[in-house]
């Protein structure tokens, strides 16, 4: 597992045009995703640039699985919404997702695939418009805190953190992830997983190191441009 140093000189190498390009090895690793993914394909979802990298999808479910992570937030939902509930679907596991999402359009768009393929028992979708957050950096907008208060409390444990919401890709927006570790800090079930997608970005870098900060743990990268870290344990899947 790496620590803060480590994990700073592993990403921090990359020039700006490996920032927006996939290396023929990152590619291939994406194509075998797909295939690892097969399984738990359903009906067609919008697969954009901004989505998790199949490759880092996959290594989050594996996350979810080997560790027997039942209580999943997530940050932005998308395709992992709908592999992670369809993971518990067809592994009869009784776990459950929140995902938490700023643009009602796009959450609606959720509701409607999920119930296509009879998933809405998996996931509690929290729309949260992004406004002021006390724990922001740089004063940046970040979901509604009183709007996830409703659907998930402050008591109910969490198994994994996936974070890859709001949008952080716009110049001056780079440290808008931030609030979400110190947001769901004291939920953190002892095994939990944390995970941050986009850690090819400058911004997403920086938020990891003040992370470490908050808590004595270390995040190694992964395939597909994310970073995992694992609370009590220093296995990488």
């Amino acid at each position: 597992m790496s620590s803060s140093g480590q994990i700073s000189s592993q990403v921090s190498n990359n020039t700006e045009e490996d920032l927006f390009t996939l290396s023929t090895e990152e590619y291939l690793k994406d194509v075998l995703a797909m295939n690892y993914l097969t399984p738990l394909a359903g009906q067609y979802f919008p697969w954009s640039a901004y989505a998790l990298r199949p490759s880092g999808l996959v290594k989050i479910l594996n996350q979810i699985l080997i560790n027997g992570h039942l209580q999943i937030v997530e940050c932005g939902g998308g395709v992992s919404t709908l592999y992670i509930a369809r993971l518990f679907q067809r592994n009869g596991i009784s776990g459950h997702l929140y995902c938490i999402e700023h643009s009602l359009d796009w959450l609606n768009f959720l509701v409607e695939r999920l119930a296509q393929e009879n998933l809405e028992s998996y996931v509690t979708l929290i729309y949260a418009p992004l406004k002021s957050c006390e724990l922001s950096l740089e004063n940046l907008d970040w979901y509604d805190t009183e709007k996830i208060r409703q659907q998930l409390s402050a008591s109910q444990k969490i198994d994994c953190l996936l974070v890859d919401g709001p949008p952080a890709y716009l110049p001056g927006m780079q440290f808008s992830r931030f609030p979400a570790f110190p947001f769901f800090q004291d939920q953190f079930n002892p095994n939990a997983t944390i995970v941050l997608d986009d850690i090819n970005r400058s911004g997403e870098r920086e938020i990891l190191r003040r992370w470490q900060a908050l808590l004595p743990i270390s995040f190694y990268t992964s395939e597909g441009n994310v970073a995992i870290a694992n609370l009590n344990k220093n296995i990488q899947f």
